[in-house]
């Protein structure tokens, strides 16, 4: 589903007389876009395969998106399913991945896992656990928990403290992605927030304007750790997450949790 528009974005094609043409930033030329966007971004790539050269071959990775985890991974000698919800993300992945990789793309929804085989390490990057509502969370984390083999264990990314005070404001940005600047509108309501990029100049009026959407949870550190132990996991590893910039932790953290071995799936 298309989120909605920010009043900033809405705005703007008034004062210009121009009528929105939104998009979902994960799908069609979206893909792209969110690929030129969050592609070169390094940001807890070192961590995660430090977590991963200590766990067996398999790893599915959730959202894998264009592969920015999956990539890695593979180069780390791991056997990698990567599942994503949008087809033109994965066809993105599926370009890129190099001759005879060891990987399986899936589409599909990472709450509602049903892959018939188990996993030493599962990891949702990005801070993707963000895209879901709290009881799409919990669908998740119990199909994460039922996919996990002896031994494995599930690793995710959330915002750090800084990161997360940042992200309940309201802000307007303009940034460049490759050769376009954008304006990126985020606007904050209740639990989430919804975030609009719309390319700067906007086109002559009444021209259509296109603006890149998407709606996220805002969700903290410690409501994802008691998440994690009410659907059957022990309490989480915080592993801070380097960033040029940023001090440890601030910017991104890793959770890095086991499945409690006490708790019965049918509890």
């Amino acid at each position: 589903m298309t989120a909605p528009l920010t009043d900033s974005v809405r705005r703007r094609l008034a004062d210009a007389g121009c009528v929105a043409a939104p998009c979902d930033v994960y799908a069609g030329d979206g893909a792209r876009f969110y690929d030129d966007l969050v592609g070169p971004d390094r940001s807890e790539i070192r961590e995660v395969l430090e977590v991963a050269r200590r766990r067996g071959p398999a790893v599915l990775d959730l959202a894998a998106g264009s592969g920015r985890l999956t990539l890695p991974l593979l180069r780390a000698g791991k056997e990698v399913t990567a599942l994503d919800l949008s087809p033109d993300m994965l066809a993105r992945l599926r370009a890129a991945l190099p001759a005879a990789a060891s990987c399986e793309l899936v589409v599909g929804d990472m709450c509602d896992l049903d892959l018939g085989r188990s996993f030493d390490l599962i990891v949702l990057g990005a801070t993707s656990i963000t895209l879901l509502e709290r009881p799409d969370r919990r669908r998740l984390l119990t199909a994460v928990r039922r996919h996990l083999g002896a031994g494995g264990s599930f690793l995710l990314s959330i915002a750090g403290t800084a990161a997360s005070a940042s992200l309940r404001a309201s802000t307007d940005r303009e940034i460049t992605v490759g050769p376009t600047a954008y304006l990126q509108s985020q606007q904050v309501e209740a639990a989430h927030r919804i975030v609009n990029w719309m390319p700067l100049p906007l086109p002559p009026a009444p021209g259509p304007a296109r603006v890149l959407t998407t709606r996220l949870q805002l969700v903290d550190e410690a409501t994802v750790a008691d998440e994690l132990r009410d659907a059957g996991f022990l309490p989480p590893d915080v592993l801070p997450v380097r960033s040029n910039g940023v001090a440890p932790g601030e910017g991104m953290v890793l959770l890095h949790a086991r499945p409690d071995t006490e708790v019965r799936d049918d509890a």
